[in-house]
């Protein structure tokens, strides 16, 4: 079947056929919801079922392989016993929006659906008709939409296709597989890959494919996005590239490699199915090109920084003398938006730039009953970010009652992030937030101490800083989340400005599952394992009270005010 929609059947043709068939009780049965899948070629209106039941009999319906967070749909799936015939004249609307996991479903098993239905409604004939199968059943109502899928299968024969006969539990099925003309959109893997085929997929949309297959997204800065059901995997739209952040992936790649990672498909099958994507074809890898890094006119003028101080010493706990040196040092700035910015790096040029909110964001629900009246209940939800959020959500929902989308409404907002951060557009790759303590000659011995956020570097320097010689280099990194590639390339710039890779790393990430998995990866890495086989140490150093470091010293800071001074804090001159 195809061209599958959502449509409302005029009452009208309900109560003449109900008259004409003398069955107002089955009809009452079958069509009770009005709303179903429909077919422009045959006419025929199959209801989805929220719950297929246990007693049916195989063979009589199509159940939906696809999971669903809807409690209502507890065996959802296609009810072929109740299908009806229903001409187009009598279809008073035609919706298209099919919900994301239905439209997946049906693209996917778009001929299976076919030659299923075909097979049940060519066997209807066959049964006894006082057998239970037989008089449940609303097809015998329709012997012209049975002429119909006769008149279908008929023609299939003349094109070239085959119909095969089995035999099955004494009862002859006929079922119709297509051998000529099969549709390039749903043909089969072995199908042969072209050269231009291959191209097409390259030049494909990942946020085209995400949006054709219905995998839910959202948006988390200007060019990233990042998956619902697995936020670790993220993809930008400028450079049509994702990566997974899991620290126990190291997966990443184009649309291909995309496409073959998140539906678990090989090499052929994923190229068969970007290249059946609305549009595919169509990137511009021109526009991709490598942007530098420039520095954006968003800053309070006169180096302003009351709002950032408030937040970083009231909320983070950092001492104001710490922020105002690395202010000084053109690392700390207030953005006219009132969030902190803390730049990147590199020596004397500012390679990068991440942006922290200062004031918890607005986030707002909104919920409407978007159901059928008395026939389906169901209310959508949705989550943005103030009024013109809801606008554009970051996420949205359907429930079967409002109790519930309120409560699935809640829980997505409690699992977002209370401030605003964000990494800003072009910020060069491999670099992040950085600063150093301690004297600049190349021969003193040196550490670097690498943690996920800029937050956590700070507020590892004010609660370590004593432990460190004063003749000792710090070097403090931020990885600005668990980034390996930061670690590696750090480590790269820092040999290369000192002549030497420095006595010791300590990884001071997060005390969680995530930074537990990325230090192993790290350790495992060839190139840690060759500093260490040259006499470097690598240490695992984490909070012992709360996730992070900046959580451990709030905590300390709540528990005690004797603190001693800082050292100075200098803009790193080798990142």
């Amino acid at each position: 079947m195809s061209n599958y929609k959502l449509v409302t059947i005029n009452p009208k043709f309900i109560a003449e056929t109900v008259a004409r068939t003398g069955s107002e009780e089955l009809m009452d049965k079958a069509t009770r919801s009005y709303v179903g899948l429909y077919d422009e070629n045959t006419n025929w209106y199959i209801p989805l079922r929220a719950n297929l039941g246990k007693k049916k009999p195989i063979g009589t319906f199509f159940e939906t392989p696809f999971s669903t967070t809807n409690h209502h749909f507890i065996k959802p799936g296609l009810d072929f016993q109740k299908a009806i015939y229903v001409p187009l004249e009598s279809i008073i609307e035609i919706d298209n929006t099919l919900p994301q996991e239905q439209n997946i479903l049906i693209n996917d098993n778009y001929e299976k659906i076919q030659a299923e239905f075909e097979k049940y409604v060519l066997n209807v004939e066959k049964y006894p008709k006082d057998s239970r199968d037989y008089l449940w059943s609303t097809v015998p109502l329709f012997p012209e939409g049975i002429e119909k899928i006769k008149r279908h299968i008929k023609i299939t024969l003349e094109q070239g296709q085959e119909i095969i006969l089995e035999e099955q539990e004494n009862t002859q099925e006929i079922i119709h597989k297509p051998t000529q003309q099969r549709s390039e959109k749903y043909s089969s893997s072995s199908m042969h890959i072209t050269d231009e085929m291959k191209q097409r997929a390259k030049n494909t949309s990942i946020l085209d494919y995400v949006k054709y297959y219905g995998i839910p997204v959202r948006k988390t800065s200007g060019s990233e996005y990042e998956l619902v059901d697995r936020k670790n995997v993220k993809f930008d739209i400028r450079k049509n590239l994702f990566k997974d952040y899991n620290p126990s992936s190291n997966v990443g790649g184009d649309i291909i490699d995309f496409a073959k990672y998140i539906d678990g498909v090989n090499f052929p099958q994923a190229i068969q199915k970007i290249v059946m994507v609305d549009g595919s074809g169509a990137f511009d890898f021109s526009s991709v090109q490598s942007q530098p890094f420039v520095m954006p006119q968003i800053f309070e003028e006169g180096r302003r920084l009351n709002e950032a101080i408030v937040y970083l010493v009231n909320e983070r706990k950092l001492e104001s003398s710490t922020v105002k040196k690395v202010a000084e040092s053109g690392l700390i700035k207030q953005t006219k938006n009132k969030e902190v910015a803390f730049i990147w790096a590199d020596g004397s040029e500012d390679v990068g730039m991440t942006l922290q909110g200062t004031k918890p964001l607005d986030y707002r629900s909104d919920i409407k009953e978007t159901g059928l009246g008395d026939f389906i209940k169901e209310y959508t939800w949705k989550v943005g970010i103030g009024t013109r959020g809801l606008e554009q959500p970051l996420e949205t929902g359907k429930t079967e009652t409002k109790a519930l989308a309120e409560e699935a409404a809640q829980k997505f907002i409690k699992e977002q992030r209370p401030y605003k951060k964000q990494i800003w557009r072009n910020s060069t790759t491999g670099h992040g937030f950085n600063f150093r303590s301690g004297p600049t000659n190349s021969e003193v011995q040196g550490k670097m101490i690498f943690t996920e956020a800029a937050i956590d570097a700070l507020s590892y320097f004010e609660l370590k800083r004593h432990q460190f010689d004063k003749d000792t280099r710090v070097q403090y990194q931020s990885l600005e989340g668990l980034k390996d590639n930061i670690l590696h390339k750090s480590m790269e710039r820092y040999e290369k400005r000192y002549g030497r890779m420095p006595e010791e790393i300590i990884l001071a990430v997060d005390n969680d599952e995530a930074g537990e998995i990325f230090v192993k990866k790290v350790m495992s890495d060839k190139r840690i394992k060759e500093y260490q086989e040259k006499g470097g140490k690598v240490k695992r150093d984490k909070p012992s009270i709360g996730k992070d470091w900046n959580e451990q010293l709030q905590y300390v800071k709540s528990e005690s005010r004797g603190y001693k001074q800082n050292k100075e804090v200098q803009r790193s001159t080798q990142l």
